[in-house]
């Protein structure tokens, strides 16, 4: 967001990008999305990279959409980029979704995280605001929820535990369907839509654990799945990669450690979301009043529709700083 005049106008985060390491002297070649479709599970994703003039001032900024591949140690897509670029990989800033992807890469390409998904997907709700609120301010009458649209291991898992729990709602693609809002009557159209779609399950549930996309690897990465759930104000339950739940917690977010017991977040894959929903069956099946702690769960929406991508903006600038600091030393 840039202030105009008096009004807060909405920038593209690529301009947003570009602007940024522009004002810092760099003569910025940017790829918005360095992905190419479709993803191989062996070889990663196919990369844009193109071929570049090198000057002495030049940054090439390739931002990448969505997930890396971890393998063997390695982060095939960067190291490629490296391999690519040779003695310039040093002149490249890769944008990425992954909280803490500084902390296992070590080679040569500048690492900044900018979650563009998470950007977009809070300022569309935030335009669609009116025709959500009853979702966030309904009172929860069902103690949970648990929605798995794409199938795979650690949700089949969390799937397994959860379905005799009692008076819950919980999805697994087409293998256990959600009575009155089949979710496959949802794809194709934009995750707000979906949110809205699913309005009345968010809106009864007061506790979602939330399945996100990774689980094996480190560090992961948290999408609208999570966002979701806040957004609906319920207490988050988060399943994910050893240490998301710290991730989370670090960029601003309140994960309740009062009341979940989020010591689960640093057991090996395989114990972690098994202790997740065991530590917290009480909360999960209803037994803990929950009313003492509406007050955070309105602020945390809140939060995150009036704060959060400001402070995605700040952080960013600060990391381009540190950049401009670290090449000209």
């Amino acid at each position: 967001m840039v202030i105009k005049g008096n009004k807060l106008v909405k920038v593209s985060y690529s301009a947003f990008f570009r602007q940024t390491l522009n004002k810092l002297g760099f003569q910025v070649r940017a790829e918005s999305n360095g992905f190419i479709v479709p993803y191989n599970t062996e070889l990663g994703w196919p990369l844009r990279l193109p071929e570049i003039n090198w000057q002495p001032n030049t940054l090439l900024l390739l931002h990448f959409q969505d997930f890396v591949t971890f393998q063997n140690n390695r982060i095939v897509e960067l190291d490629r980029v490296a391999e690519h670029y040779g003695d310039y990989a040093n002149r490249i800033v890769v944008t990425h979704m992954h909280p803490g992807l500084d902390q296992v890469y070590h080679g040569p390409i500048n690492l900044i995280e900018f979650s563009s998904h998470n950007y977009r997907e809070i300022q569309i709700m935030r335009e669609r605001w009116p025709d959500w609120q009853h979702i966030a301010e309904h009172p929860k009458t069902r103690p949970w929820q648990c929605l798995n649209g794409r199938k795979c291991s650690h949700r089949r898992w969390a799937v397994n535990i959860l379905t005799n729990w009692g008076d819950g709602i919980i999805s697994y693609g087409t293998d256990i369907p959600l009575p009155e809002w089949h979710i496959s009557q949802l794809k194709g159209r934009e995750n707000c839509d979906n949110f809205i779609g699913l309005g009345r399950v968010y809106s009864e549930c007061a506790v979602n654990i939330v399945t996100e996309t990774l689980y094996d690897p480190v560090p992961g990465l948290f999408s609208e799945k999570t966002l979701h759930a806040l957004f609906a104000q319920q207490i988050p339950i988060v399943l994910g990669s050893q240490g998301l739940v710290a991730g989370i917690r670090a960029h601003g977010f309140d994960m309740f450690d009062d009341l979940v017991d989020t010591s689960y977040d640093n057991l090996p894959n395989e114990t972690r979301l098994s202790q997740a929903l065991a530590l917290n069956q009480d909360l999960i099946q209803g037994r803990i009043d929950l009313s003492p702690y509406q007050e955070r769960l309105r602020a945390q929406r809140e939060f995150i529709l009036d704060d959060y991508t400001n402070l995605m903006e700040l952080r960013f600038i600060r990391d381009c700083e540190k950049l401009a600091n670290k090449l000209s030393s």
